[in-house]
């Protein structure tokens, strides 16, 4: 096979490094940084990019904080774990940045005085209250990137110590009894509350019943349950809940969606969050690295400081809105998932105390379809004054950026996932909003995802 020497100049948006074949044609290359050299073999190509593998890194570059690995014997999602985190923060910046200039169209002169430092983490390591790990051949870890193979990677880059700890005494448990009932497992907990929560996860499409009736066989013949609570106690934290979820297609599996049944315990644990109690659900969001999402959720706060009435749409099960709300606000949260609404009622008995509760409310509506306007003429709602909008990867339909124009607010509160829609969606926004402040927050250490925050007024009319 043919070897090509590329030099690294820049990242992609996915960590990949990127530079030029001899051809001219931009190529992308996993687990190598700017400023290096390697030797690469071509793995596809397209008429505008290539992808490569490198197999050896002829000239490191100052970043790198461990040794070169080919990208096939690396799990994970971490493309930074060898990166300085100066270097990633720096990155992180760039990236939203970039994408506000080049799609957003947000000129520079903005941007400069609008603009933020990244918000960094004080600890970025062992920071994710939630993994899912894959379960092959009976051993427990993460997917290489463009495989369905288990790689190699360090837990302290990302799990909590306890789930390692946990995914070990399962794992022996599978190598004791080898089994193909499961292939997956996915922890959740915290290290505040010092509760876990627990769930296996099944691809077959037999009946639920005979799953169900397997599953539970193999968890009692084998102590599989006594062994994870066992871990649990003898580090100072309990298993709440030990549930199976079926999801036998490729669909549920990536929503986390499918038939769940609790095996033991409860399907839920608590959490700590802004000083407020939170219930998290099997199944439901919840940012993953708790120490970070608690500054998103004080800028939300510091962006409805003047506020009398918030409205938090796509507010899952409230945690965001309910930690940003000062008493003697009002609060009105939007979700069209049933389940996610009732766990927002919850946690707002939870979170609230007694006067507070009668300020907030949750309603179980499609943000898209929902007719404001309507609400509002017929007294059910009152029009809000700042607007807390956190949606999915894939950010506002157009309707939607439509639907808060109307509502007027003078505020908004937009926190995003992806800069690319973040900035496409603010591109539309700002002939009626004006841009105050940019703020990206590094929720995922190690990994190229980043948080960003912005604030934006209602412009007066005609400026």
């Amino acid at each position: 096979m043919e070897f090509v020497e590329i030099t690294i100049t820049s990242l992609g948006s996915e960590g990949q490094g990127t530079g030029t074949l001899p051809s001219g044609k931009t190529c992308f290359v996993s687990g190598v940084f700017p400023g290096e050299k390697c030797r690469c073999k071509v793995v596809s190509e397209t008429s505008k990019y290539a992808v490569c593998d490198a197999v050896e890194v002829t000239e490191t570059s100052p970043d790198r904080t461990g040794p070169f690995r080919p990208s096939n014997e690396v799990s994970g999602g971490l493309p930074f774990a060898c990166l300085s985190y100066e270097a990633q923060l720096k990155f992180k910046q760039a990236r939203v940045r970039e994408c506000l200039s080049r799609i957003g169209g947000i000129e520079e002169a903005v941007l400069e005085e609008v603009f933020k430092p990244v918000i960094a983490a004080e600890e970025p390591f062992r920071y994710r209250n939630h993994m899912q790990y894959a379960i092959r051949n009976n051993r427990i870890g993460l997917l290489c990137g463009r495989s369905d193979d288990l790689g190699d990677y360090d837990g302290r880059l990302i799990e909590y110590e306890i789930f390692g700890k946990i995914k070990d005494a399962a794992e022996d448990v599978f190598e004791r009894a080898p089994t193909r009932l499961f292939d997956g497992l996915v922890l959740r907990g915290s290290l505040r509350t010092k509760e876990i929560l627990a769930e296996l996860v099944s691809p077959s499409g037999q009946s639920h019943e005979v799953v169900i009736r397997d599953a539970r066989n193999y968890i009692v013949s084998t102590e599989l349950y006594k062994n994870i609570s066992g871990v649990c106690e003898d580090n100072g934290f309990r298993l709440n809940g030990f549930l199976l979820r079926i999801s036998p297609d490729k669909t549920s599996k990536r929503t986390r969606t499918g038939t769940r049944t609790i095996i033991e315990g409860a399907d839920y644990y608590d959490e700590i969050f802004c000083g407020k109690t939170f219930r998290i659900k099997a199944g439901s969001f919840f940012q993953v690295n708790t120490e970070q999402a608690e500054k998103l959720a004080n800028k939300a706060s510091e962006a409805c400081s003047d506020a009398k009435v918030i409205y938090d749409l796509y507010c899952g099960c409230g945690t965001l809105g309910l930690a940003a709300k000062k008493k003697g606000q009002k609060l009105l949260g939007i979700e069209v998932v049933p389940e996610a609404v009732q766990s927002a009622k919850i946690n707002r008995s939870l979170a609230l105390d007694e006067e507070e509760i009668s300020e907030c409310d949750f309603i179980c509506k499609d943000v898209l379809k929902t007719d404001f306007n309507a609400l509002i003429r017929s007294s059910k709602i009152i029009p809000p004054d700042c607007v807390i909008v956190d949606p999915p990867r894939k950010g506002l339909d157009i309707g939607v950026i439509k639907k808060i124009e109307e509502l007027g607010a003078e505020k908004i509160c937009y926190i995003s996932c992806d800069p690319a829609t973040l900035a496409r969606d603010l591109k539309q926004l700002k002939g009626t909003y004006k841009i105050t402040e940019i703020t990206p927050a590094d929720l995922f250490c190690n990994a190229s995802h980043v948080e960003t925050v912005v604030f934006l007024s209602r412009k007066v009319s005609g400026k």
